[in-house]
């Protein structure tokens, strides 16, 4: 449930970044007596859509507030003859921008103008000329089609196919798929469930209804996003409680965005179509929509009776699409429920349900729980027997998300940020609260990416983008990230939650924790080999070691060396040792805490590290110092040092 969100706190959101959606026009340029997926206007309607110069006096005043993108669309935008210069004023200065399109009216020299960097989203309704033209009612719109994407091809102007289901086409879905990988390497699935006309009209919205999908299908074609464990108390912005918050509250205490329609109407939304959330921006200016009129939808449309009594109290409405925009294109009521989508919420709860069984995994290190959620189901052989000894039933206190997908997204012409740090086998980039990760060769003239990782701030998310299936299908992976290792993630995040990441092997004797820290080569695997029966090896080469309430504890992770023998532990901390072959064997206790946390600090494993990161590693290895006793342990490979260190842990 939303709180009641305040008009003075709707003002007080800051501006920047802020992105824009335009609609050029409504019309199409198919046969808009038969055509239902666009509105006709008349040429009244036509005649009152913004001029070329009121388009630039919004744009230069939207981005002197701040927008940096823009999405164009329509109806058809090309419809207008001066849209090359409305594509010109809105995308020269702009970090980035989406053209959504048909694609019938794509010239050579717009296809060229299209070479700009940017998202340009091709619809396609058929695989064939007469199922494309079926749904579009206009011979000939395929024909026009594929002249539009041969000239985008010709020009180098990538895009991406859009392909939009629907009943009169779901049939011939998979050589939609055949055709659409065949124009262009980017391809994805348009909204598989449709909203009724903006005009209302009767006889168009029941041609609109008669094309939506069976539900399991709008959830096999568009599932929602699972939450995350760690957001298991969802909040869902469009359901107010009884407290006076408006049903859009939510969307405007979050805004970032505008819509302009093609007659100068401003709103927060590009599905809104209620006059009354509309701002006009031929009698206030743009800064007067955006501080003033916008702010004041947020109370301005209360749920009735009937939301609360369905809707509001809804048992699926963490799965449900329902929206008040929808409602109200639906009834012409805000808050009424929208049946279509009562069915669409159960079987999203369906697909969920099976998604989880064999999508979802959790495993815990160090405390700590991962989340792993892959496009691709899991098998018993996807990830070495290894972590099964770290795999539990679900969520902890702590947690970290992966999510894998499989094909590499197009980074071309896209902003990924400013570059942080750039040695292979990673180029990393900030951009605004995320952190991504690019796999780069080490020739300095190779421009290839192996993989593609978008963390949150914290790291506590990932979505990992690989090149392909191919590795995850053969299984017997060694790592949750399918990575050599997964420490740029366990060492980045573990400091946070009070741990440390370290070169290091463990064993538990007798229920106390015993630490060996060296870099390779130093005997780490070697020692846990001489310690043999005597103890339970936790790891042989990586440890985890984090604050407790009690203390310090020992963690094993899956990360381990010669010794293929891992166990979570944990078990408390009692001596942390520095490994010193030596010809002989014997214990010298570190009496200075400065000194013992110099020695740890370059065995700790190091991922990206940043201020904060530093900060609390710091603190941690100070603390670790004070609180646990270390010692230089020389020994030799006889194996008489078991004997030294049982007369420590007695």
């Amino acid at each position: 449930m939303s709180r009641f969100v305040s008009r003075r706190e709707v003002e007080a959101l800051p501006r920047l970044p802020l992105k824009g959606s335009l609609d050029l026009t409504y019309r199409c340029n198919n046969d808009c007596r038969h055509c239902w997926l666009r509105l006709p206007p008349c040429s009244a309607a036509i005649s009152n859509e913004l001029t070329l110069e009121e388009i630039r006096r919004i744009a230069g005043e939207a981005r002197s507030l701040g927008c940096r993108e823009w999405t164009i669309s329509g109806g058809e935008p090309m419809v207008r003859p001066d849209f090359p210069e409305i594509f010109e004023t809105l995308t020269s200065r702009a970090a980035g921008y989406t053209l959504i399109t048909n694609g019938t009216l794509i010239t050579p020299e717009i296809a060229r103008l299209l070479r700009r960097p940017g998202a340009k989203l091709v619809s396609l309704y058929g695989a064939t000329a007469d199922g494309h033209d079926h749904v579009t009612r206009t011979p000939g719109s395929f024909d026009a089609l594929e002249r539009g994407v041969a000239r985008l091809r010709s020009a180098g102007a990538g895009f991406t196919v859009q392909i939009v289901p629907m009943k009169s086409n779901i049939h011939g879905l998979d050589r939609m798929i055949r055709l659409a990988e065949s124009w262009s390497p980017d391809w994805r699935f348009g909204a598989a469930w449709l909203y009724l006309s903006a005009s209302g009209d009767a006889a168009r919205n029941r041609e609109i209804a008669a094309e939506r999908l069976d539900p399991d299908e709008v959830a096999r074609l568009d599932p929602l996003p699972v939450p995350d464990a760690i957001d298991a108390a969802r909040h869902d912005a469009a359901c107010p409680g009884r407290d006076g918050a408006g049903l859009y509250a939510g969307c405007l205490s979050a805004r970032r965005s505008f819509h302009v329609d093609p007659y100068g109407g401003m709103s927060f939304c590009a599905l809104v179509k209620d006059p009354a959330l509309r701002a006009d921006l031929r009698t206030m200016s743009f800064a007067e929509a955006w501080d003033r009129a916008l702010p004041a939808m947020a109370g301005s449309v209360q749920a009735g009776p009937e939301y609360f009594d369905r809707c509001g109290r809804c048992e699926y409405r963490p799965e449900c699409r329902w929206c008040p925009v929808y409602a109200y294109l639906e009834h012409r009521d805000h808050s009424a429920p929208v049946d279509y989508l009562c069915r669409a919420a159960e079987a999203a709860r369906r697909a969920s349900t099976a998604w989880l069984k064999d999508r979802r995994r959790f495993y815990r290190v160090g405390g700590v729980t991962v989340q792993v959620d892959s496009d691709l189901p899991m098998t018993e052989r996807t990830f070495q027997p290894k972590f099964e000894n770290f795999r539990v039933d679900g969520p902890g206190p702590d947690m970290i998300s992966i999510r894998h997908h499989f094909g590499l997204p197009e980074t071309r012409g896209r902003d990924l940020g400013r570059v942080v740090q750039a040695e292979p086998p990673w180029e990393i980039r900030r951009r605004g609260a995320s952190w991504i990760y690019r796999g780069i060769y080490p020739g300095p003239d190779d421009g290839r990416t192996h993989r593609l990782i978008v963390f949150s701030e914290d790291h506590t998310r990932a979505s990992i983008f690989n090149p392909s299936p191919d590795l995850f299908l053969a299984g017997g992976l060694d790592s949750l990230m399918l990575l050599p290792s997964d420490q740029i993630l366990l060492a980045r995040v573990l400091p946070a939650f009070g741990g440390l990441f370290v070169h290091a092997a463990g064993v538990d004797w007798n229920g106390r924790g015993l630490l060996f820290v060296g870099p390779s080569e130093a005997g780490k695997s070697t020692m846990v080999k001489m310690l043999g029966d005597r103890t339970r090896i936790l790891c042989d080469d990586r440890m985890i070691v984090r604050r407790s309430d009690a203390g310090f504890e020992a963690y094993g992770t899956w990360s381990h060396g010669e010794v293929p023998v891992v166990s979570p532990g944990p078990v408390p901390l009692a001596g942390v040792f520095f490994l010193r072959q030596a010809p002989e064997n014997r214990l010298r206790r570190i009496e200075s805490h400065a000194a013992a946390a110099r020695e740890l600090l370059p065995r700790l494993v190091r991922p990206l590290v940043t201020a904060d990161w530093w900060d609390a590693v710091f603190d941690l290895t100070g603390e670790l110092a004070r609180t646990v006793p270390f010692y230089d342990l020389y020994f030799d490979r006889s194996g008489r040092i078991a004997d030294v260190l049982e007369e420590l842990v007695r």
